[in-house]
């Protein structure tokens, strides 16, 4: 029994130390993780987009620059309109709505890219 023990507790600080948002947090913690989520996703973006803005005419950037800020209209009321439905009011409606944000921003990185462009 006793080895068993030793073994768990070494199982559990090795799980604990791999993978530190696993465990519980609080309502606030897990709201700035998917803040922090969603602005790196954003990030990603913003560099995909740039640089096929950069391979644009003046014209297609002037469309896809409407596109990029429809799409945003879109995503922010798309991730309210989630978080909404789920936790109006609540205290989890921060993490909920980030959490859309990210999803969504990810779908438009693929997007973007296409299925037959590289782009970093």
């Amino acid at each position: 029994m006793k080895k068993f023990l030793q073994f768990a507790i070494v199982a559990i600080s090795v799980f604990i130390t791999a993978h530190p948002h696993s465990l519980a947090q609080s309502q606030h913690e897990m709201n700035r993780q998917a803040e922090a989520d969603f602005q790196k996703a954003d990030a990603e973006l913003n560099k995909v987009y740039h640089k096929i803005m950069a391979e644009l005419d003046s014209e297609a950037q002037t469309k896809m620059k409407a596109a990029q800020r429809a799409w945003i209209v879109f995503r922010d009321a798309q991730a309210e309109y989630e978080a909404d439905a789920d936790a109006r009011g609540g205290s989890m409606y921060p993490q909920l709505y980030y959490g859309e944000c990210a999803d969504l921003t990810r779908r438009r990185i693929k997007q973007l890219r296409g299925p037959t462009k590289c782009l970093a």
